[in-house]
């Protein structure tokens, strides 16, 4: 492979713990170092935001209101409670300013946005995470609340409210300046409502305010308002008008520990049921299974907030993966596109993307993709062989992929690879597909005429790269995957050493018996190309570039077969108390790997020997050892250096390293039963760590071009204990006071993310008809309008840009 360019080194973000695990303190030290809070005029703010709430506002402060601004600026130090408590003036402020708006928009028996103090109530989620606790929030509530606004005691929630409920949320300082936490607050608050493309908050202090804007591309804190009534009061009546709805998404019962999503795509409604949102800056990833309101048909969306700057697209390289032969098991695509707004116009980020430094913020569009496929988790595997045929048949959809159409995925991970789908729809689609390289079942068959069934599903090509398409060089030199499996010469965003990972000893495995016979009727001419290959002298290539091959996707595969078996189990598991070394070193190693520049990658490393991994491997699965000691071995060496080998012969190595475990499993009745990722696993390094410092994380947030954190993967592993800090920091206010203890276990990535409800209560056709009927009530009640075409992306070939 040759490059225009000599992208020696990767132009990559740093990534760290998943930023639902860091608490709330550590937050702000990510959000201050990562910049992530940008300054932007008050002038420019009201002008892009609140422009149209600004008509008929009062200009100046009514009597109450004045003192009440007064006993805000005269709050000594140390006091900043007083402000919103129960009784407090801000609190007192921001409820009149409500109670006016309300009564200036002529609708009395509208709810009432109500602001309350929220800093000893713990806001609900479903979700990972340590608990939020901001100052004030507001809520809509019924009118007959506006009655107490005016006593003396102003109203206080005595329940703690969701993120679903909540409508904005405000810090309160009187001194301090640090606007970060707010900016962490907005952060969790766009996270639970996918339905909006942005939100508004607030940061007071004795002085003054700050309004703060959230989307997909930035956190936007105001210049100093001086307590001037105009700014706040447009803030407040912007509320009132719903602003930054998607008006092809609306939330249905936002009362609820977990509401639903009622989503139009084309002339179809579709209801979310379960789904899992990512926190933004960056893509904000919306992901969840939907049912059709009317045939009770079942797809799985994904909705991304897509950075303009990326080269590819994943709907794009779906399509050119199914063109003429449907690609045996990958995912179809059922719609993709950009969503489009009432006027037709795409759905994007702000258009306020220069702040008062002069940086500028990227533009992201909003994109959704869906598909029939509902894959299977790998933890729904039940026997050893059955994980071994999805492996060995993942590593024939990288390949057909590869070979097909020159597409890489660059984000095999262990949710990203799953069990097929129990479905005749997928057998009989796969049955007919291309397998130019023969699955599992072909091999087994011994029948060269046996119809491809893929015994895997492999999904996500939204990190996925064209090799085909003409100036996408620069976009391969860039840090793709999910932490724990990405390839360690991507991880590390350079090449490994030509010395320490020379391929010079490395063989091409070679089979016997029936596993060779199996193989050459099934692949024919293929075999003695590569067991020779590496046996010819070496053409090394003099200059070589770093940028992400096809054995890096292979080398992914490796570390999810490696993760996975370490962790599992046959059905008698006993639960472990005590680890031996070599066990604790390789889980350590792998959960808390986040990619680095500067840092070494811990898992090079990782020892090959066989010994080395019997001891990591469970009692119940010590004869694979053999074959992940020669894996590794095969997968070790740098590779990029050996450009005279054909692409996918790491794939092959490890596809002939899995066939004989196959074999003998099936064909000596040595099949055991699985359980994935039932192993009790050591405490993580990190909680030690915690003990003696709090040192910040440097967490991937704002991700524009690369993913390093998996869509669906929140791994409780990596997750540091709550033990209290006494490092150089001082204490913060609000410090979490729980952490939910690590589990190996982990749900469905497609039915419902870690740490939501255990499974999705989704009715399959016909199960429960009132279940629909409710549904098909609600969304009746929706006045869609001409919303929910998706505009395609058109790739123009003579400027090399899509769009």
């Amino acid at each position: 492979m040759s490059f225009a360019k000599n992208l020696v080194s990767s132009p990559i973000k740093q990534s760290g713990p998943p930023t639902e695990s860091v608490r709330a303190s550590e937050a702000q030290y990510t959000s201050r170092d990562r910049m992530l809070v940008s300054d932007v005029s008050g002038t420019n703010f009201v002008d892009t935001y609140l422009q149209d709430s600004l008509s008929n506002l009062p200009k100046e402060w009514s009597e109450y209101q004045a003192g009440l601004v007064q006993s805000i600026q005269s709050t000594p130090d140390g006091s900043e409670t007083q402000l919103y408590s129960s009784s407090g003036p801000l609190l007192a402020l921001l409820n009149s300013i409500s109670a006016w708006v309300h009564q200036s928009r002529n609708a009395p028996g509208s709810p009432v946005l109500v602001f309350s103090s929220c800093d000893r109530k713990i806001i609900k989620t479903p979700y990972i995470g340590h608990h939020q606790k901001p100052d004030v929030v507001a809520c809509w509530e019924d009118a007959g609340v506006l009655q107490q606004i005016h006593s003396q005691i102003n109203p206080a929630r005595t329940d703690s409210p969701t993120w679903y409920e909540t409508v904005t949320v405000g810090e309160v300082k009187v001194g301090k300046k640090d606007r970060h936490q707010v900016g962490n607050y907005v952060r969790h608050l766009l996270r639970h409502h996918p339905e909006l493309d942005a939100v508004l908050g607030f940061f007071a202090r004795r002085e003054g305010y700050q309004l703060v804007y959230h989307d997909a591309s930035a956190i936007q804190l105001s210049e100093h308002f001086s307590w001037s009534p105009v700014p706040i009061y447009a803030y407040v009546n912007k509320l009132y008008g719903k602003p930054f709805q998607d008006a092809t998404m609306y939330m249905l019962d936002g009362n609820r520990a977990v509401p639903s999503w009622a989503t139009k795509i084309e002339n179809q409604v579709y209801v979310i049921k379960s789904a899992y949102p990512e926190l933004g800056p960056g893509q904000r990833r919306f992901t969840g299974i939907a049912i059709n309101v009317v045939t009770a048909a079942l797809i799985f969306i994904k909705d991304v907030w897509r950075n303009a700057r990326r080269r590819y697209f994943e709907g794009l390289m779906y399509e050119k993966a199914h063109a003429g032969d449907s690609m045996a098991g990958l995912m179809i695509l059922g719609h993709h596109g950009y969503v489009q707004d009432k006027l037709g116009e795409r759905v994007r980020t702000t258009n306020l993307n220069v702040d008062t430094s002069g940086k500028t913020t990227d533009v992201r569009y909003k994109m959704r993709i869906t598909t029939p496929d509902i894959g299977r988790s790998l933890n729904d595997i039940k026997k050893l062989s059955e994980f071994l045929r999805v492996m060995y048949d993942a590593c024939v959809v990288q390949r057909n992929l590869y070979r097909k159409c020159k597409v890489l995925h660059r984000d095999i991970s262990d949710t990203n690879i799953m069990l097929a789908p129990d479905s005749e729809a997928y057998r009989e689609r796969c049955a007919t597909g291309y397998a130019q390289v023969k699955f599992i079942n072909q091999v087994l068959s011994g029948n060269k005429d046996e119809k491809p069934s893929p015994a895997c599903l492999i999904i996500d090509l939204g990190n996925g790269a064209d090799l085909m398409e003409l100036g996408g060089q620069e976009a391969l030199a860039e840090r793709t995957g999910t932490p724990k499996f990405i390839a360690r010469s991507v991880s590390c965003g350079e090449l490994l050493d030509r010395n320490d990972y020379s391929s010079n000893h490395v063989h091409m495995p070679l089979l016997e018996g029936r596993p060779l016979e199996l193989y050459q009727h099934a692949c024919v001419d293929s075999y003695d190309n590569y067991s020779q290959a590496l046996g010819k002298k070496a053409e090394c290539h003099p200059n070589p570039v770093f940028a992400h091959q096809l054995f890096h996707d292979a080398e992914s595969t490796f570390w999810v077969i490696a993760w996975t078996l370490a962790r599992s189990a046959g059905e008698d598991y006993q639960k472990e108390t005590a680890w031996n070394n070599d066990f604790t070193k390789f889980v350590n190693t792998m959960r808390e790997h986040y990619p680095s520049s500067e840092e070494v990658d811990s898992r090079l490393a990782i020892p090959s020997s066989e010994s080395k991994w019997q001891s990591i491997l469970h009692n119940d699965l010590h004869s694979l050892a053999p074959m992940l000691s020669r894996m590794f071995s095969y997968v070790r060496p740098e590779w990029a250096y050996r450009n005279d080998l054909d692409a996918e012969h790491v794939h092959e190595a490890m596809m002939r390293l899995l066939l004989p475990e196959i074999v003998r499993l099936s064909e000596a009745d040595a099949d055991i039963p699985l359980s994935i990722g039932v192993r009790s696993l050591p405490p993580s390094r990190s909680v030690l760590r915690r003990s003696h410092s709090s040192a910040s994380f440097s967490t991937d947030l704002q991700v524009s071009c690369s993913r390093t954190q998996s869509t669906h993967e929140h791994s409780r592993s990596v997750l540091p204990d709550p033990v209290a800090s006494n490092g150089s920091r001082p204490a913060r206010k609000r410090k979490s006071s729980h952490w939910d203890e690590e589990s190996a276990l982990r749900p469905s990535p497609r039915l419902v993310p870690s740490r939501t409800p255990k499974s999705p209560v989704l009715p399959q056709p016909g199960d429960d008809s009132a279940f629909l009927d409710w549904l098909r009530d609600e969304v009746h009640n929706i006045q869609w309008g001409s919303v929910g075409d998706l505009q395609e992306p058109v790739y123009q070939a003579s400027s090399n840009v899509v769009v």
